[in-house]
């Protein structure tokens, strides 16, 4: 059986890391938009972020705008967001 490229588990280690610590909002969520410009179509992407706000922008940005959150994850103050370009 072949697994194909979408089948596979992503590579949440290697996403590219778009770093929005200490920013408030709407800043996280606007360093999120300008990176799923600037990167190639399919790259991963992990955003991190420290204001709690965040948490509820980045799904309903998920949800109202169609682009599938892949994960999101919270460790003490930081919160961590994988989408991909494109």
């Amino acid at each position: 059986m072949t697994v194909s490229a979408a089948d596979r588990e992503p590579d949440w280690e290697g996403a590219a890391t778009v770093d929005a610590r200490g920013l408030s909002c709407p800043q996280p969520l606007l360093a999120m938009r300008r990176a799923l410009r600037e990167y190639p179509a399919g790259t991963l992407l992990c955003v991190l972020a420290t204001d709690s706000g965040s948490w509820r922008d980045f799904h309903s940005f998920a949800v109202l705008g169609g682009r599938p959150l892949l994960r999101a994850e919270r460790g003490g103050d930081c919160y961590r967001y994988w989408l991909r370009a494109g």
